[in-house]
């Protein structure tokens, strides 16, 4: 395009990195004279970490980087979590279709990023950078180069691949590029990695740690080769709208995947987190992944870092439980039942929670905490149970009283937290829980509030600055098991997701017991949260109606908000909490609960043509040589 005289480098934008080191101490937003750009080292930095700021992580907001969404988590769009508070299409629009253009399209400003990593490497052979580092800074160009395109074909399919500056000059259709192939696509980030892994550090010094690496690009070469294998088995080729991958290069995309996921693993320079703690540990050991920085957490392979005071995140105001909210907001991403149940137990049995005996009488549990005893312990750092310990108090949930062991009918609900009753010994205590679960407001509508990465400890809501994993070592072992398990190698598939089944403390499978199901639920457990869930349900084709790998009703096909309810056992009474020293039942019931007449949420919808998101029309008409993609 034609030449522009003036380039903004912002500092908002380039301190969205990370600040804490000089290689981001980028000089304050301003107008830069473009022949001053190239020649000034400084300035030089700041274009690497504007284009480092400008990738789409999908990190602890949706709303990072293009998006505009508020507090949105990818979480609610698969069947991990719903919302609670009462506003937005996830909580009032019935069978809500959140998987199409509206919430995922990302295509023009991707391609500027795409453009100003072309123009750094093209720079690169004349701009003030260090030869020592030329070749690693161009590296990482490329690395985020090819992030973007990964970004775009997990969407959209095909793409126009440009790898060089497009220049105006008088022929705008010179600029218009037809879509590449969607193989080409992913084929073009898959030897990009394996270009650029020589010329990227294998490690970081710690003011650089949020640097990209080899081992970096490995993993992304790792995660796009899985999806394109995953794709290829289980799309539908198209290449007149270039989507889909032909089946025959599955095995190679699997291999691919595989053979990188082993590169990080034997590298030497990572390891699973507190792999070998003791039993009463792995919940805290768990939780702490997310929150260590210290150089004693190798099981990070690329983090994106926060610096405070201007460097932060406040995912803890939005996701912390009802009662422990300040300022507003919280109980965002609300874990469903069904999602709880997907965490085993200890011995590797189903797990499914115990709540009624098999002639449908219900269990009495003395405390509501019980219920879950022997889950897996990433259950606890994963979700906030009934009854767990926050703060210097509980999650106090409780949807009413039962007299007589029943529920009682849904008519005689109460839905003011205000209101108290007396159990058999006269005490009175409210009908509510603290912390819900309601129909009205914003407490929990499914009975859990989300753990992970919300720091109880920090004192300020808005100040949180625990980093985004974008790729860690547990992953990487999911990739492997995954691909081996696909290509047929048992012994391998095993050998790898008995290592995060390991360090989590839960039965190791045997050579029964491992299967495709089986590992990716692992994922499913491992991974939850982390904004991996949504696109694999998409990758394996199981979102919609029909189920690619067995004919069967989609995951995400009309799918009600799942919850469990705890109630007070009317005839037991009350006793004094040793937590907080609040009055409290002395026993619980628990009722699964589901539809919208029981949860006052909305089911969710996914339909087949969104596996891949419709163009918009607006680029469409920008570039006439784009072709559509199908159903739309």
């Amino acid at each position: 395009m034609k030449s522009i005289k003036y380039t903004l480098f912002s500092f908002l934008l380039a301190s969205s990195l990370v600040s804490c080191d000089d290689f981001f101490d980028i000089k304050p937003a301003t107008f830069i004279p473009a022949e001053n750009v190239w020649n000034d080292p400084d300035v030089v930095n700041s274009v690497i970490a504007e284009m480092y700021s400008s990738m789409q992580l999908e990190l602890f907001f949706y709303a990072n980087g293009f998006f505009d969404f508020s507090h949105t988590d990818l979480s609610y769009c698969s069947d991990e979590a719903a919302v609670s508070w009462a506003n937005g299409v996830f909580a009032n629009t019935p069978n809500v279709v959140v998987y199409g253009d509206d919430w995922f399209y990302m295509y023009g400003d991707t391609y500027k990023g795409i453009r100003q990593c072309n123009t750094f490497i093209r720079q690169s052979e004349t701009a003030a950078i260090d030869p020592s580092e030329k070749n690693s800074v161009v590296a990482e160009a490329r690395f985020i180069r090819a992030f973007h395109y990964f970004n775009l074909v997990k969407r959209l399919g095909g793409v126009p691949l440009i790898t060089e500056v497009q220049e105006y000059d008088g022929d705008l259709t010179a600029l218009q590029v037809p879509r590449n192939k969607e193989d080409e696509v992913w084929d073009f980030i898959r030897t990009e990695m394996d270009d650029i892994v020589d010329d990227l550090p294998e490690i970081r010094s710690e003011s650089e740690k949020y640097r990209i690496t080899r081992y970096a690009a490995y993993a992304l070469k790792s995660r796009a080769c899985l999806y394109a294998a995953s794709i290829a088995k289980y799309g539908k080729q198209d290449d007149e709208h270039c989507v889909g991958v032909p089946s025959t290069k599955a095995a190679m995309y699997w291999e691919a995947a595989a053979d990188a996921a082993e590169e990080v693993i034997n590298s030497g320079h990572y390891e699973l987190y507190g792999y070998n703690v003791a039993a009463g540990q792995r919940t805290e050991n768990f939780h702490q992944i997310f929150f260590d920085e210290s150089a004693s957490n190798r099981e990070m392979i690329w983090a994106k870092g926060y610096s405070l005071p201007d460097v932060k995140h406040n995912y803890t105001r939005y996701f912390v439980p009802f009662s422990f909210t300040r300022n507003g907001y919280g109980c965002s991403g609300t874990p469903t039942l069904e999602f709880v149940e997907a965490f085993e137990y200890i011995d590797g049995s189903d797990g499914e929670l115990r709540v009624q005996n098999e002639d449908g009488s219900y269990i009495k549990y003395g405390d509501m905490i019980d219920l879950f005893k022997n889950k897996d312990p990433r259950l606890a750092a994963t979700v906030c149970l009934p009854g767990d310990k926050f703060q210097t108090s509980f999650i106090e949930v409780r949807r009413g009283i039962a007299k007589g062991m029943q529920i009682p009918d849904k008519s005689n609900w109460v839905n003011d937290q205000s209101k108290t009753e007396a159990l058999a010994d006269g005490q009175e205590l409210t009908v509510l829980g603290k912390d819900g679960p309601t129909v009205a407001k914003n407490p929990t509508k499914t009975g859990f509030y989300a753990r992970k990465f919300i720091d109880e400890d920090v004192a300020d809501y808005n100040m949180c600055s625990n980093p985004w994993p974008v790729f860690r070592l547990a992953e990487m072992y999911l990739n492997l098991a995954e691909a081996r398990m696909e290509l047929g190698n048992l012994a391998a598939a095993k050998e790898a997701v008995n290592m995060v089944r390991h360090r989590a403390g839960i039965k190791e499978l045997d050579d029964v017991e491992v299967t495709l199901d089986r590992i990716r639920n692992e994922r499913r457990v491992e991974l939850a949260y982390e904004s991996h869930r949504y696109w694999d349900l998409r990758r394996w084709r199981i979102a919609a109606t029909p189920r690619a790998d067995n004919g069967g009703k989609g995951v995400l096909d009309n799918s009600p908000i799942t919850s469990l309810f705890p109630w007070a056992v009317y005839e037991d009474g009350t006793k004094i909490s040793e937590i907080d020293g609040r009055v409290v039942p002395k026993s619980y019931i628990f009722s699964r609960e589901s539809g919208y007449d029981r949860v006052n949420r909305p089911g969710k919808q996914f339909l087949e043509r969104h596996y891949y998101i419709k163009l918009s029309d607006a680029d469409l008409k920008t570039n006439p040589k784009l072709v559509q993609n199908p159903h739309f």
